[in-house]
């Protein structure tokens, strides 16, 4: 029994498809621009967490305080 290999499809379907189809291109664009946004919401809680960390830290080297002062 030979299986039958899956042809690969083109690299660059996927941009044809997004250039010739204005409706697949809309829906593309709204999945992009969600993911940018997402992206971008991820990396300042991140950064939220490392500057909160840092300030923990330095009052703890600072002051030997083990909560942040009020």
């Amino acid at each position: 029994m030979n299986p039958h290999p899956h042809p690969h499809p083109h690299p660059l379907a996927e941009l044809v498809r997004i250039e010739s189809d204005p409706a697949y291109r809309a829906l593309f664009c709204a999945e992009l621009d969600a993911a940018i946004l997402d992206r971008f919401a991820n990396r300042a809680a991140v950064v939220a967490e490392v500057q909160a960390a840092a300030d923990r830290l330095r009052a703890l080297v600072l002051h030997g305080e083990t909560r942040p002062s009020a």
